[in-house]
């Protein structure tokens, strides 16, 4: 008899894992001694977002400390705070939320020093303190968590003259280069590449707060694709199967076929909800290697690849995740799933994360 999906990550550590996305974090807390339902989870706004509520209604100088956090309106405020004549004064891991390249930080008008004496506001989106003491008030014991998962999007390191979209594809892509299996996107703290900025800072967070703690590190869109296999009704199709994450930034989609990438696909959202019937052709030119990268990138995407070419007639399932993913039913694509993985879709990050872990070696995790 097969095992349900769920056992493949009941061998993973007691963990909080947390993915953090342009407009949610989905958190859980999960314990192999429970059952998945009976486990802590929360839905909240994104840390970024908050940020950047709070500061809009600053009238005054800003000084930064803390951590990379996500980007996007939190530096566009950021920008206009110093376009109405402010100081903003960031140190050096909070100042890459504004851009990974530093030069276009300082650009900007915006100041960045190694370190600032007394703060106006800390960025930490990874916020330990905060969940550990919630979650012992809601009766766990937070010593027993062994590992911090985290999923956030990261767009890597650039120069001024490369495309922080190009930037990002390039890293999925020389890591997909050399292994197709879903597990070298699954970083931890110990062989992270040095360009993830943000998810470096994540890391350096969770050190900072407890070294003994084992960290896991997946981008935001791959972590969701993972977690969707936890379906039963995902695993029972036998094939090649078209994941669609439809994010609220981005569109990641996958082919995935025993247990091997055959393709990969990354667009932006708010390009394709004005089009969303274009994804039909792509996905369909995506299975069959004739979707070349650069049409994806000038139109405003991010880029494709496919390792394995196969007639689109041969995907034997279509799975949709994501806070988007009502776009799915304009694509045209039939007969798709929407996966809600332990009967939650806001789930499917975290348990993308906790998936990502069990597929590193066994002896060690984290």
């Amino acid at each position: 008899m097969t095992s349900h999906p769920l056992h493949q990550i009941s061998r993973c550590p007691v963990t909080l894992a947390m993915d953090i996305g342009t407009g949610t974090k989905d958190v859980l807390h999960f314990s192999p001694g429970n059952t998945l339902e009976n486990n802590i989870k929360l839905v909240v706004p994104t840390p970024a977002l908050l940020m950047a509520n709070a500061l809009e209604s600053c009238t005054g100088d800003l000084s930064v400390a803390g951590y990379t956090m996500g980007g996007g309106y939190l530096a566009k405020v950021l920008k206009k705070h110093v376009q109405k004549g402010h100081r903003v004064v960031m140190e050096t891991l909070p100042a890459f939320t504004v851009r990974n390249n530093l030069e276009e930080v300082r650009a900007a008008g915006i100041e960045v020093v190694e370190q600032v004496e007394h703060p106006s506001h800390h960025f930490d989106e990874i916020e330990l303190p905060l969940y550990f003491d919630l979650l012992e008030r809601f009766g766990e014991d937070p010593s027993r968590i062994a590992a911090i998962g985290l999923s956030v999007q990261d767009h890597g390191y650039n120069t001024s003259d490369e495309s922080s979209r190009h930037n990002r594809f390039r890293y999925f892509l020389d890591h997909l280069a050399k292994d197709q299996l879903p597990r070298s996107l699954v970083f931890t703290s110990g062989n992270l590449p040095e360009v993830f900025g943000r998810l470096k800072s994540g890391a350096l967070c969770v050190s900072r707060f407890n070294p003994a703690l084992r960290v896991v590190l997946i981008d935001t869109s791959f972590s969701a694709i993972l977690g969707c296999a936890l379906d039963p009704r995902v695993a029972a199709i036998h094939g090649p199967v078209l994941y669609i994450n439809f994010g609220n930034g981005h569109v990641m989609a996958c082919i995935l076929d025993q247990g091997r990438i055959r393709g990969f696909f990354e667009h932006h959202t708010r390009i394709l909800k004005n089009k969303p019937e274009i994804m039909k052709g792509y996905m369909t030119r995506l299975a069959e290697g004739t979707l070349p990268s650069e049409e994806v990138f000038h139109d405003d995407g991010n880029g494709c690849v496919t390792f394995d070419p196969l007639p689109f007639s041969r995907i034997a399932g279509c799975v949709v995740t994501g806070p988007q993913r009502h776009l799915m039913a304009k694509t045209g694509l039939p007969d798709y799933l929407e996966a809600a993985p332990g009967g939650d879709m806001m789930m499917t990050g975290p348990l993308g994360i906790l998936r990502g872990m069990s597929l590193l070696p066994m002896e060690n995790p984290a």
